[in-house]
C-alpha cells in the first residue's frame, strides 16, 4: 500500500494507486468562464497544467501542497466566482489542491493585532503589519500561499504525475471530510480535447448541485444510489461541521433543510478519521493494513453519494483513475460543477470484479509498491 508521507493539519491520507480501466462515455460540461492569465510566470519544463475552475456562487481560495518533484509557482490565491487560473507542475509532481471556502483575510497591527483593512490577493504587509484571518473550510492558517495541508473537513483532488507505467493517476479524496462539490477533468494539449471515460464527479449538496437533463443526463455516467431531492441527508448527524441550534431533540434527522442556523443544503462534513481520530477510523497503528480497516458509516455513506470518490485510506479499487503521461497534459478541477455523480469504476468493474481479480491485484499493489516508492 503506497500512501502519502503525513503532513501536518491532515487527518488521513489517501493512496495512489494504479488499477483503472475504464469504458463507457462522459461529457465534458465546462463553466462559463475568465481566465486569469500568468504571463509573467515562466514554464516548467516537460510541464503539466492543472486549471482550477471556480463554479461556485461564491469565492474561494484554492491551496496546493506538494508531496514530491516540481510544485507550482504558487501555493494558494483568491479565485472570484465564475473564475479560472491555470498553474503548472512538473512531470515528476504529486500533490493535493483543494478549496478554502467562507475566508477572511485582512492586515492587523503586528502589536496589538487591531484590524487595519480587508484584503483578497496581490498585496503587500507593511512593517509593523501582519496578515490575519482565515476561512471556515479548508483552512491552512492565516496565509493566502499555503505551507500546510487543509484543516478538515476539505474534499480533495489528488495527483501523481507520471507515476507506475508512465501514468498519471488522480483522485477526488472525501478521506478529510468534504466541503464542496468537485470535477476532475484529463485533457491532452487543450481543454477543448477532454479524455472521455476518466472525469470523474462528486456532488454531495443539494444547495451547491443541480439537476441533469437532456443531453447531459443521457451522456453520464450517473451514480443514482441518492436522489437529488435526499442527497443532503447522508453526512452521519454527530460529523456535520454546523451544529443544529435545535439540538438532538429535533424530529429532524437532519434538520439541515429546515434550519436555517446551519447552513440549509451545504453542510460540510467531517470524516470518521477528522472526527474520532482513532486507529480503526484513520486506518493507523495496528489497522495499517487493508485487511484490518474497512468501511465505516461515514466512507459507505459517502460512497453512495459520490462513487468515484476516495471514502477511506484502503477505498484503491473503485477510487483511483490513470490516464497515460505525456508533455501538454491538462487537468482542470471544477469547484461546484453541478450535475450528479459519476459512478464509473463500479459501472464498469462492477461490484464483484474484485473476486477474479484478487491475485491480479495482489501482484498490481506489489508492483505499484516498488514502481513508485521514489515518489514517497
Amino acid at each position: 500500500m503506497v500512501r502519502a508521507k503525513p503532513l501536518k493539519y491532515v487527518t488521513s491520507t489517501t493512496p495512489f494507486l494504479p488499477i483503472t480501466v475504464v469504458f463507457g462515455f462522459l461529457s465534458y460540461v465546462g463553466a462559463q468562464t475568465s481566465t486569469t492569465p500568468d504571463f509573467q510566470i515562466p514554464l516548467i519544463s516537460g510541464n503539466r497544467t492543472i486549471t482550477v475552475v471556480n463554479n461556485c456562487k461564491f469565492p474561494v481560495y484554492p491551496g496546493f501542497l506538494t508531496t514530491n518533484g516540481t510544485g507550482p509557482y504558487t501555493t494558494g490565491f483568491y479565485l472570484d466566482s465564475k473564475q479560472r487560473r491555470s498553474v503548472w507542475v512538473g512531470w515528476d509532481w504529486s500533490g493535493r489542491l483543494w478549496a478554502r471556502t467562507n475566508c477572511s483575510f485582512y492586515l492587523a497591527n503586528a502589536t496589538t493585532a487591531a484590524k487595519i483593512k480587508a484584503v483578497t490577493d496581490n498585496f503587500t504587509i507593511p512593517d509593523g503589519q501582519k496578515l490575519a484571518g482565515g476561512c471556515l473550510t479548508g483552512d491552512c492558517g492565516s496565509a493566502v500561499e499555503c505551507q500546510l495541508s487543509g484543516l478538515a473537513p476539505t474534499t480533495l483532488a489528488e495527483f501523481t504525475i507520471t507515476g507506475w507505467q508512465n501514468q498519471t493517476y488522480y483522485d477526488i479524496s472525501l478521506v478529510d471530510g468534504y466541503d464542496l462539490d468537485m470535477k476532475i477533468t484529463p485533457s491532452y494539449d487543450s481543454p477543448e480535447k477532454p479524455r472521455v471515460n476518466n472525469t470523474p464527479i462528486c456532488i454531495a449538496s443539494t444547495d451547491l448541485s443541480s439537476p441533469l437533463s437532456g443531453r447531459d443526463l443521457n451522456e453520464n455516467s450517473l451514480n443514482q444510489s441518492f436522489t437529488f431531492g435526499t442527497i443532503h441527508r447522508w453526512c452521519p448527524r454527530e460529523m456535520l461541521l454546523f451544529a443544529s441550534q435545535r439540538g438532538r431533540q429535533s424530529v429532524f434527522p437532519y434538520p439541515d433543510d429546515d434550519d436555517p442556523t446551519i447552513g440549509g443544503g451545504w453542510t460540510p462534513c467531517l470524516s470518521a478519521c477528522a472526527y474520532s481520530n482513532n486507529d480503526w477510523d484513520c486506518c493507523k497503528g495496528r489497522h495499517d493494513k487493508s485487511n484490518t480497516c474497512g468501511p465505516n458509516l461515514y466512507s459507505q455513506r459517502a460512497k453512495q453519494v459520490c462513487g468515484d470518490a476516495y471514502s477511506y485510506a484502503y477505498d484503491d479499487y473503485l477510487s483511483t483513475f490513470a490516464v497515460p503521461s505525456a508533455p501538454g497534459d491538462e487537468f482542470e478541477v471544477m469547484f461546484c460543477p453541478g450535475g450528479v455523480s459519476t459512478n464509473i469504476l463500479k459501472s464498469t468493474l462492477g461490484s464483484t470484479a474484485n473476486v477474479g481479480a484478487e491475485s491480479s491485484w495482489l501482484l498490481i499493489t506489489i508492483s505499484a509498491i516498488v514502481g513508485m516508492a521514489v515518489l514517497w
